[in-house]
């Protein structure tokens, strides 16, 4: 990911858009250290041809993976990780092998808070290489004004 591109509060306006990053493509071998991490041995994630029995073109990718690929982008563009505030996310479709994932965002809101810094609350999403939603939500961030 891009770590050049950082948020300042006074640079950003209500409706900007936050830079467009791509990752991938997916591979099904990041799939298996996960399954165990997350202690899922679900097949639908492990084995294409009992994925392809359940009328899907592959395994699929586990959500919290696509999860925390989005939450790598939002906190790339923050001052440090720990300027997250919240977020909100909802799973809308699923990930295969050789996908390639898309994460961006927009301003909704505002808000000063000091002399220091600011809030800042955005949309956030991911999309795949066909510009299908995979995850949407918000996330709210403390952004400080410009040294």
């Amino acid at each position: 990911m891009d770590q050049s591109f950082k948020l300042y509060f006074e640079d950003l306006r209500v409706g900007m858009a936050l830079p467009t990053v791509e990752l991938g493509p997916m591979s099904r071998f990041d799939y298996i250290p996960i399954a165990l991490i997350l202690r899922d041995t679900n097949p639908l994630h492990l084995d294409r041809v009992y994925a392809q029995e359940r009328g899907l073109p592959d395994a699929v990718q586990q959500g919290p993976l696509n999860q925390a690929y989005l939450y790598r982008y939002f906190t790339s563009l923050l001052q440090a990780p720990w300027d997250l505030l919240s977020t909100k996310m909802r799973f809308v479709a699923n990930v295969f092998p050789d996908d390639y994932l898309y994460c961006g965002g927009e301003i909704q809101a505002l808000k000063p808070l000091d002399s220091e810094r600011g809030e800042v609350t955005c949309t956030i999403w991911q999309r795949n290489q066909d510009d299908g939603l995979i995850l949407s939500g918000e996330g709210r961030c403390k952004v400080p004004l410009r040294p």
